[in-house]
């Protein structure tokens, strides 16, 4: 158990040099700057991508009760979303075909994950990671976008992401007892 345990943390730890810095960056280029519709709904569309195909991954595989109730969330709120935004005409011609990089590479980390506490652990964190990008690109775009429905669209569903971040903090808090 601990040579799984050891050996996940070695895979994560080749990861998270990689997506360190990216998550930066991308952090660094929106704080208190404005940003362009195309940047807005290409992270929109990212980030309810992978949070609808990691919750399924995770369904699949796990049974800690909190964290498959936060994942069909995850599913249903996304998914929702993500159809709203497409019947925007603002936002359909600006639509990603695929997720970036380094939530590919999250995913495959998922995937192959064979221990459930591990597949939990990592769940979480990059449900947190993936949020707290998703919060800042929803709040950016809400306070200085340059396209009014997509600018509603961030304001509407910003009190959404706030919570999916809480309450996947909640979830990677240290529980008593």
């Amino acid at each position: 158990m601990r040579r799984r345990a050891f050996a996940a943390s070695a895979a994560l730890a080749a990861f998270v040099p990689l997506a360190a810095p990216r998550a930066q960056s991308l952090l660094d280029r929106l704080a208190g700057t404005s940003m362009g519709a195309n940047a807005f709904v290409q992270a929109a569309a990212i980030s309810d991508n992978f949070e609808i195909e990691s919750s399924r991954t995770l369904l699949t595989r796990s049974q800690h009760p909190q964290i498959r109730e936060f994942a069909q969330r995850m599913i249903e709120h996304h998914t929702m979303m993500s159809t709203e935004m497409r019947a925007m005409p603002e936002a359909t011609t600006r639509m990603p075909a695929q997720l970036d990089e380094r939530r590919t590479n999250w995913l495959i980390m998922l995937r192959q994950q064979q221990d459930e506490d591990m597949l939990n652990r990592y769940y979480v964190q990059y449900q947190i990671e993936s949020h707290e990008e998703a919060l800042l690109a929803f709040e950016t775009y809400a306070q200085s976008g340059d396209v009014p429905a997509l600018k509603a669209f961030a304001e509407k569903h910003l009190p959404t992401i706030r919570t999916h971040l809480e309450n996947a903090r909640a979830l990677q808090a240290p529980r008593a007892g």
